[in-house]
Formats: structure tokens, sequence, C-alpha cells
């Protein structure tokens, strides 16, 4: 009846210390290395797992032989992941394994959904947790929670709010999912959207957009992603705060940096 967590950014340290105090049977964490610490978001799982007492794997690759060994070791009934940046193949799929995503699904399937939902100037969304499948975000739901999102949520506060609405998921849901009584609803797929991935250089300002457009992208962007950004005079701008007021736009907060442009 363990569980094995899988992740290795802040949501996944909610979710675990969460389990945990509620007494849950976690018998591994699987986290990235330190290598990855530059990775957004990134956060090590050892101190948690050292004050929990709970075996650590820290790994690149979830699907590598070995880690799929180590995991099969643990005897888990549930695998629970969380801020993974691999989809989970076969055979851990076949183990059972549910993930959380930031979104109403099956709206915004795919990649660098909380970025989408402030740069699309969403005013509410959900989180989900689902079965996990071969396909991207398509799995049975399991449950849904709302959020709203106000005006002056950035990507941080937007983050912020989604940790706390995951950690509410996995405390209403991982026992049921443990002991078979956990809701299971096909997903409508004819209403799917699907949400691209987002690269660095998709953070440049398209001035010809109008103020809230912009507004949106600088707070989609803005920590812990790479950030909005311009180009004058021979340097490069990065756009970290912003606000709209009578309909113009301010730049609250700008980092200047050498470039080569």
């Amino acid at each position: 009846m363990s569980v094995v967590l899988i992740g290795g950014v802040e949501a996944s340290l909610y979710c675990l210390k969460a389990l945990a105090f509620d007494g849950a049977p976690i018998s591994l964490v699987v986290g990235y290395p330190e290598s990855l610490f530059t990775r957004a978001g990134y956060v090590s799982m050892r101190g948690a797992c050292n004050l929990f007492s709970i075996p650590l794997l820290e790994t690149e690759d979830i699907n590598a032989p070995e880690v799929v060994e180590r995991i099969k070791a643990a005897k888990p009934k549930l695998l629970v992941v969380t801020g993974w940046s691999q989809l989970l193949k076969k055979p851990l799929l076949d183990l059972g394994a549910v993930g959380l995503h930031p979104t109403r699904l099956p709206e915004g399937r795919g990649r660098a959904p909380i970025p989408w939902t402030l740069i699309k100037g969403l005013q509410r969304s959900a989180a989900s947790l689902f079965h996990l499948t071969a396909g991207v975000d398509d799995g049975d739901i399991i449950g849904q929670i709302e959020f709203d999102i106000t005006d002056a949520d950035d990507a941080s506060s937007l983050y912020e709010k989604i940790c706390e609405v995951y950690e509410k998921l996995v405390r209403r849901y991982v026992p049921m999912l443990l002991d078979g009584s956990a809701p299971r609803i096909p997903q409508d797929h004819s209403r799917a959207t699907f949400w691209p991935r987002r690269r660095p250089e998709d953070g440049l300002i398209d001035w010809s957009k109008s103020p809230r457009e912009i507004y949106n992208l600088v707070r989609g962007l803005s920590h812990p992603y790479p950030g909005a950004f311009t180009f004058c005079g021979g340097k490069r701008l990065t756009v970290w705060k912003a606000r709209v007021r009578n309909e113009l736009l301010e730049l609250l907060d700008v980092c200047v940096e050498e470039c080569d442009a």
C-alpha cells in the first residue's frame, strides 16, 4: 500500500510534506540531482526526506532501467508525480500513476501552463489530479479544485496558489486512491486544448500589442521564469514587473544587461 512520490520542484515539496504529515505510507521519493539547480523551480527533496526518514533517489531520467528497478523494489501501490519534466513510460505506468496539472483539464494540456494562464489573461482556473497515460495530460480525472486569478498575480504568486491547491488535492484523494474509492471521470477529449512549449526567446516583447497584452506577458514570464525582454541601444532589457494605468503600461522593475543585439 506504499506511495512513491516523483518530483523536484516546490510543488513537489508541498505534496511530500502534506502526505508525510498525514501519515501516508511513502516508501520512496524520486527527485532531481543538485546538478540541475539552475532549472526553473528546482527544489532539493533531500531535507524533507531526511526529516521524515524517507529514502531519496536522485536522477535526471525517470525511465532509466536502474531507476525503474529501484521504484519497483519500493513495491508501490501508487506513483504520485508532480513537477517532473519527463513523461513516464511503461513499465512505470503499469504500476499505477497519477499526476497533477495546473489547469482545468482537458483545457490547457501540454507545456508551460502557468505562463500561458497569465498570458491568456484567465481570471479563474483549476488544478487537476488525474491518471497518467502514455498520452499528454489526457487521463481520467480524479479531482479538480478551482481558484481565482487576480489582476495583480504574476507567475510567482500564481505558483504559490497552485502549490496550496496541489496540497489539498493529494490530501483529499491519495487515501481514496489507496483504498480504491477515488472517483474516475473520463476527460471530454473533444473539448481539449493544447498549450505549446515556451522557450526563453519567446519572451521578446512585441510593442505593437496592447498594454494589457504586454502586461500579461510580463507577469506570465516573471520569476521563476526567464522574464519578458526587449532591446534598446544595444542592451537587453528584461522586464520583471509592470502595471497598466489609464491604459498605459508602466515598467516597474527592469534589469539591463549588455548584449550583442
